[in-house]
Order: C-alpha cells, then sequence, then structure tokens
C-alpha cells in the first residue's frame, strides 16, 4: 500500500517575513496589505494574529480592526515563490514524486523511500528538521494512504507537528472529527449533514444511500461516504504541462445576485489567467461552473477562436456565457472558472488585431511583474458586470 506524506508550511508568508526579521519573533503579524487599502486582504497571518481572530482572506480593515497592534505587511512574492522552490527540492531529495498542490503545500508519495532513510517517522521527522534548517521555516507534515487523509491529518496537528494515520485505519481515525473537517465540505453542506443529525464523519460513513440520497443525489452522496470512509486518490503527479487551470469559491450562504456573482466569475478568471501566464502556456477553452442552492452543477463552455492567455479577450468570452447561467432563476453556492485545451504560448498574433494584442500583452507583462513584488491583489484590469433583466 502507499505512503503519501502531506506538508504544510506553517502560515508561511508570515513565518518567512519572521524568518527574514527576527524582531517579529513572537508578534502578530498580516501578510496582505496595510491597514488603509480598501480592497486589501490577508494572504497570511501568523499564529499570535490567528489567536485575535484574523484568518486568510480577510478584509485588512476586519484583521486591523480585531488586532491593531499586528505587523501589517504587503508581502515579497518573490522571495516567497523562490523558498517555495527551495522547499520542492528538499522534498525530491526524499521522493522524485513531488507534487506542489500550492505555493506552501505539497503531496510527496514516500512508498519507494522508506527503507532507504530508515522507516517513516525517520523520514518524516527529518524532512522537518531540513527544512527547518534550511529555511528557518516550521512546517507539518502527515503520512497516510492517500492525499485526502494525509491532508486532513496534517490540518489537525498544525502547527509544526507530524502523524502518521496507519494503513487501514483511515476510517477509525476521521470517525470522530467533525463532518467539517473533510475537504469539499463548505458551510452549506455541514448545515445540511448536521439537519440530518450528520455531525461526525463516522455518523456520515454510516449513514444509508437513502437518508443521504434524496438531499444531495447519487453521485454527491457517494463521493461523501467515500470521503468518510477515507477513500481517495493516492496519485501524485509530478509536474509536466497542466491539462487545465481553474479556480472556485464556495460562499457561505446562497446568492442571487449577479451582478455580484458576475464580479466574483472575473475574479476567479484573472487568478486562472495570471496562472497561465506564469506556465506559459494558453487556452482554447473557457469554462464556467455554476452549482446552484439545490446543489445541481452546470457547466458553460466556449471555444476560443484564437489560443489566448489575455484577461482582456478572456473576460469577453466571460460575459457571453454568464446569461446562460442566469437563465435559471435559482440561487448560487458556487461559482468556477476553468481554462483548458491548453499549448505552449508559441502563436502569431492575428493579422487584424495585433496592435491590439502586442498592447495588451505589454501591459500584462507589466502588471504581473508588479503582482510578483506586491502580490496579486495590488492590480486588477476590470470585472465582468452582466447586466440581468430587471425581474418584476
Amino acid at each position: 500500500m502507499k505512503r503519501i506524506l502531506h506538508m504544510d508550511m506553517d502560515a508561511f508568508f508570515a513565518s518567512v517575513e519572521v524568518a527574514r526579521n527576527p524582531r517579529l519573533r513572537g508578534r502578530p503579524v498580516v501578510v496582505g496589505g496595510e491597514p488603509g487599502d480598501p480592497r486589501s486582504v490577508v494572504s497570511s497571518a501568523s499564529y499570535e494574529a490567528r489567536h485575535f481572530g484574523v484568518r486568510s482572506a480577510m478584509p485588512i480593515a476586519e484583521a486591523h480592526r480585531l488586532c491593531p497592534g499586528a505587523v501589517f505587511l504587503r508581502g515579497d512574492h518573490e522571495l516567497y515563490g523562490a523558498v517555495s522552490r527551495r522547499i520542492h527540492t528538499l522534498l525530491e531529495s526524499v521522493s522524485p514524486l513531488v507534487h506542489m498542490a500550492s505555493i506552501d503545500e505539497a503531496y510527496v508519495d514516500i512508498t519507494g523511500s522508506l527503507r532507504l532513510f530508515g522507516g517513516e517517522e525517520a523520514l518524516a521527522l527529518g524532512l522537518k528538521a531540513r527544512i527547518r534548517g534550511e529555511t528557518g521555516l516550521p512546517c507539518t507534515v502527515a503520512v497516510a494512504a492517500n492525499k485526502l487523509v494525509s491532508k486532513v491529518a496534517a490540518n489537525e496537528v498544525k502547527p509544526d507537528g507530524c502523524v502518521s494515520i496507519p494503513a487501514g485505519g483511515e476510517a477509525a481515525w476521521l470517525a470522530p472529527l467533525p463532518v467539517g473537517k473533510l475537504p469539499g465540505i463548505g458551510p452549506r453542506t455541514r448545515e445540511m449533514l448536521e439537519s440530518l443529525g450528520i455531525l461526525t464523519v463516522g455518523a456520515l460513513a454510516a449513514a444509508p444511500a437513502p437518508v443521504l440520497e434524496p438531499v444531495f443525489g447519487a453521485q454527491n452522496a457517494h463521493v461523501l461516504r467515500a470521503a468518510a470512509l477515507g477513500v481517495a486518490s493516492d496519485e501524485v503527479e509530478t509536474g509536466g504541462a497542466p491539462k487545465s487551470i481553474s479556480r472556485e469559491t464556495t460562499f457561505p450562504e446562497d446568492l442571487s445576485d449577479w451582478a455580484l456573482l458576475g464580479n466574483v466569475a472575473a475574479q476567479l478568471l484573472e487568478h486562472c489567467a495570471h496562472a497561465l501566464r506564469e506556465e506559459g502556456m494558453e487556452t482554447r477553452c473557457l469554462t464556467l461552473k455554476v452549482r446552484y442552492g439545490d446543489f445541481s452543477t452546470h457547466t458553460f463552455s466556449q471555444a476560443l477562436p484564437d489560443p489566448t492567455a489575455l484577461d482582456t479577450a478572456l473576460l469577453e468570452t466571460l460575459r457571453g456565457l454568464l446569461p446562460k447561467a442566469m437563465a435559471r432563476r435559482a440561487r448560487v453556492r458556487l461559482v468556477g472558472v476553468g481554462l483548458s485545451r491548453l499549448s505552449w504560448n508559441q502563436h502569431q498574433t492575428s493579422l487584424f488585431n495585433r496592435d491590439s494584442e502586442e498592447k495588451w500583452e505589454r501591459v500584462l507583462e507589466r502588471v504581473d511583474r508588479v503582482r510578483g513584488r506586491l502580490g496579486f491583489d495590488a492590480v486588477h484590469l476590470g470585472v465582468a458586470r452582466p447586466k440581468p433583466k430587471r425581474r418584476p
């Protein structure tokens, strides 16, 4: 059976700032922007700041209200990227099978490395020590039979923790946890499960299909029970060109304001386009994903006439898809945007739109450099605002 190690850096951006400036040690540190900036949100908060209720994605103004004595920093994303690459190299020193799930989180298939490093515990503790020794940063590691269980386990022992879930013991270990601890179960799903009397992961695992399927549908009910039993993928994909790039967000409560929903979709698209350019790639297909309040999920796709990585072209395509999603008059709990049919950026600009495309390529190159220094939210090019018909 495979053994998958999940590595999660603790309060990564804030920890890097503390390592760079030891005088910040022990103080609440918030990375993301300055208190007077109404658009900034928290990218990372030290555990000292989290003690006051500061959390990632919280508006900076709210973080300042909760913890006015914190040190607020805009952040140095070039430095964070360099540190992340160093950590990636350290992970590859224990196994070639490494997938960086994000800048501060990774999965490592250590199945073939256990004998070489003296067993599971020695490998995990040794990796933690090397990361701290070479970067000065704390991290949490967890080992389990698959990615889902290792991720949940790491979340349970943060910060600076280390845990191993024995093979075959996944369901028993998960059982006492609240259902909200499972990845993918947001506030709304948790509320629906709790309304059925399902409060723990173990209760979800034991719930019969006739209880779950009328509420979530057969497919979603199957996915929920599998996760509760600790059944998930143990495949660690290692690099290579991405086949798609997507971002999505689940709202705390269902929404019907399509001006706001279109705004959110446009911001998700900007993130996708930025990631696409960082990979040196372009897309030929844009997909809008919408999950409605009744848990039905619909996707709306549009092929592009030419490959592109330009926000302007992609936002125009998104505007064309939004009315299709709006046609169903139902509240929305999730919005997502995906880019697929990717290729390397080597096309020739179109004969008739060359000047416009080259202008926007230059603009976005500068925008990406600014974001690299100050963070993604330092610059926004615009949003898609659909014009829904007024309803009586």
